[in-house]
């Protein structure tokens, strides 16, 4: 796991954009970038369980009620 002091080296065009954006949300930039990478992995995640769901959503397949699983 990375440590807490890891840093992330971005284009000077990127820097300037995150900075103009997080003055105009009265953010820090850390606050901001953290705020968008835990937002993209969050979104990779979606698309991963979408893509699983996509693969195993086929036609015929049998389909269980939420009300008919039998929870432990």
């Amino acid at each position: 796991m990375a440590g807490s002091n890891t840093s992330i080296a971005l284009s000077k065009e990127t820097l300037e954009d995150l900075a103009r954006l997080a003055k105009a949300k009265n953010q820090s930039i850390q606050e901001l970038a953290e705020e968008f990478i835990q937002e993209a992995i969050e979104h990779e995640e979606d698309m991963a369980l979408l893509k699983l769901a996509v693969q195993r959503d086929v036609p015929g397949a049998k389909r269980i009620k939420y009300e008919d699983v039998k929870w432990k």
